[in-house]
């Protein structure tokens, strides 16, 4: 019985590490992505939601549905371990990660769209003044 709830308490740890690593994902994209308050909001709703899953999940299938203390000692534990151990380097490298990919991706992306922009508003520039010559001509002939 202790043994098997050492196991479950080791279990614990490790989702409590698993959530911290979820909680520092939607850190490094708050970082890297500035996004409205709105969404920010949103990102948390879906944190606490796939943080709870687990939690519940791992009580009812690795406990039988049985809530003990040692259970939220495990996911103490797996938060402090991963917040002192790893966070800062995690941090670190999703944030240099998703820079990347950035420059990678979505810069070239930008220059197409920007490209685009200045063709379409160069030849709306052309057709106002093909308009504009057009309507003075119109005048002219009704005069």
């Amino acid at each position: 019985m202790i043994n098997t709830e050492f196991n479950v308490f080791l279990v614990f740890v490790l989702l409590g590490i698993i959530i911290s690593f979820l909680f520092d994902f939607f850190r490094i994209l708050r970082r890297v992505y500035k996004t409205p308050d709105f969404i920010t909001i949103l990102e948390d709703i879906v944190f606490w939601i796939i943080s709870g899953i687990i939690i519940l999940s791992g009580i009812f299938i690795l406990n039988e549905g049985k809530i003990r203390a040692y259970l939220f000692l495990g996911l103490f534990a797996g938060i402090t371990i991963y917040i002192i151990t790893l966070s800062k380097f995690i941090t670190k490298i999703g944030i240099i990660f998703f820079k990347s990919i950035n420059k990678i991706l979505f810069i070239p992306i930008l220059k197409i769209i920007r490209s685009i922009y200045k063709m379409i508003y160069k030849l709306v520039k052309k057709l106002k003044k093909i308009i504009y010559s057009t309507n003075l001509k119109i005048k002219k002939i009704r005069k």
